[in-house]
């Protein structure tokens, strides 16, 4: 799926720079529908990272295909882990997301940022950081997030019952279908890519 006349693993350039723009807020704006669409009961509301890795996805590896380049999934994870935080996450994600995506990044890099089962890895790691970032510390930072939620307007009734609710084994079953589905995303990416981009010249497939 890389990109034709691309440079894989050098420097990002300019244009390089606006299409990580381009498809890092796409990806967070799928991304953070599906969280809220999660976050109305507290049963679903830990699978929400598992939703958002499979419909953003194809977002991700098509921002791979189109900046296959030295630094660029860093970069996608530090922008991506600054709007959660913003947007009342709290820090515990941030450091997490920043974390996951050194490791994809290294491990895209062990690829020479052309190998499409490395690149599934580094997006399957990136995402558990997410999942993990995010609700882990309701098991262990309990007071911490309640504060999180009343400095951010959210209900505090809803936030005692999800504290209450959860569990380490529910959140086990949690992180295991985010990489489930962060796969399943990417191939579906990879067939649609494959159909139609690929065929048309404006992809190469990626080995």
């Amino acid at each position: 799926m890389n990109q034709n006349k691309t440079t894989v693993g050098t420097k990002p350039s300019g244009r390089d720079f606006i299409n990580l723009g381009i498809f890092t807020v796409i990806f967070i704006v799928l991304f953070m529908a599906c969280i809220m669409v999660m976050s109305m009961t507290i049963y679903t509301l830990p699978f929400g990272v598992a939703l958002g890795s499979f419909i953003s996805a194809s977002v991700y590896m098509l921002l791979r295909a189109k900046v296959p380049k030295t630094g660029a999934i860093i970069l996608f994870g530090v922008l991506f882990g600054l709007v959660m935080f913003v947007m009342g996450s709290g820090w515990p994600i941030l450091a997490a997301v920043i974390i996951g995506s050194i490791i994809a990044e290294f491990i895209a890099r062990s690829g020479h940022y052309g190998s499409y089962a490395r690149e599934v890895i580094g997006y399957c790691i990136l995402m558990l950081g997410t999942a993990i970032g995010s609700y882990i510390p309701f098991l262990v930072m309990k007071d911490y997030y309640l504060k999180v939620a009343e400095g951010n307007s959210i209900n505090g009734k809803f936030m005692a019952r999800l504290i209450e609710f959860i569990s380490g084994p529910y959140l086990a079953v949690a992180l295991a279908t985010t990489v489930v589905t962060a796969i399943l995303g990417t191939v579906l990416a990879r067939s649609v890519f494959k159909k139609h981009l690929v065929k048309a010249g404006l992809l190469k497939e990626m080995k």
